[in-house]
């Protein structure tokens, strides 16, 4: 049988949040599908026994695949090990502590078959819950050609679970790029959008499960500096404008992180003060924020606004 759908989920350190991941691939209205689960865990560890545990709930069902890194390789790596021994035309990606509705996959898959060659990939709306209550509801519609608002990680379809993606795409790509730790599907996202366009699919897919029970920290400055020198070739192909709103919004983004996440207020206060960030322009990004929090709706800022 001629597989059309491989989904890849990565798992690491949260076996019991992986069934219910598997289960809403295996519960798709779509049947001519496969998963694959990579097991990301050090050997050894209680994590990597509990998945197993799970695992062997599934010995039997042939559409269910189970490979085990040797050791712990990080999730770009494990979603292009995933793809390496998947068969499918088209790709799917699900973290494991997310979970696919049933329609999701027939509905990107009638998407895909009815576009040309140019439309590499498609996304569905979805529902971010937190602590189990409703947290945002996705209102990102477009589609098209959206490279430029992808390089400013402005895109808000939650890439990581939310793609489709056409084989041949995904293999011309080579995958994730495995120095990523965070950002991966953005930075993957972009290279795809520099070559083609991403259809919009409107239908409630993705339930995205976002967890507070400690506070995560990142070295952001790190993160924003390996992404934007990542990208270094091609923001210098941008205009002149365009250059400068993508670095301003970059910024308002590392200023965000340092006023809310980690309540660093001198931090804060020294990209104002050297003019990394406009007072003008923070004050319409909050708005944004603003917006987003009350009326629960998940969608990137007008970088019209940014002057």
């Amino acid at each position: 049988m001629h597989i059309k759908i491989s989904v890849i989920i990565p798992t690491y350190n949260r076996p019991h949040k992986l069934k219910r991941a598997i289960n809403s691939v295996l519960n798709q209205t779509f049947k001519d599908i496969e998963v694959i689960v990579v097991d990301d865990n050090n050997p050894n560890t209680q994590a990597r026994k509990e998945t197993e545990k799970v695992m062997n709930e599934y010995y039997d069902n042939v559409q269910v695949k189970y490979i085990k890194h040797k050791y712990n390789m990080n999730g770009s790596a494990a979603r292009n090990t995933g793809f390496k021994n998947s068969v499918g035309k088209y790709i799917m990606l699900l973290d494991d502590d997310d979970e696919f509705l049933p329609c999701k996959a027939e509905a990107q898959y009638n998407c895909l078959e009815s576009k040309d060659e140019a439309w590499g990939a498609c996304y569905t709306k979805y529902k971010r819950l937190r602590n189990g209550k409703l947290d945002t509801v996705s209102a990102e519609t477009r589609e098209g050609s959206l490279f430029y608002e992808e390089l400013c990680r402005n895109l808000f379809i939650q890439a990581g679970s939310n793609l489709m993606i056409r084989r041949n795409v995904f293999k011309e790509l080579k995958g994730f790029n495995e120095t990523f730790e965070r950002n991966q599907d953005i930075e993957f996202t972009v290279r795809l959008l520099k070559k083609y366009k991403i259809a919009y699919v409107d239908v409630m897919g993705l339930v995205y499960y976002r967890h507070h029970s400690y506070k995560r920290q990142f070295d952001m400055d790190k993160i924003t500096k390996h992404y934007v020198s990542t990208f270094k070739a091609h923001i210098e192909e941008l205009s002149e404008q365009e250059k400068k709103v993508f670095y301003k919004m970059i910024n308002l983004q590392l200023f965000r992180y340092k006023l809310i996440s980690q309540r660093d207020i001198i931090g804060s206060y020294k990209m104002i003060k050297t003019k990394k960030v406009d007072i003008q322009n923070a004050f319409s990004y909050f708005n944004h924020l603003f917006y987003r929090k009350i009326f629960k709706k998940s969608c990137g800022f007008n970088l019209d606004k940014i002057a």
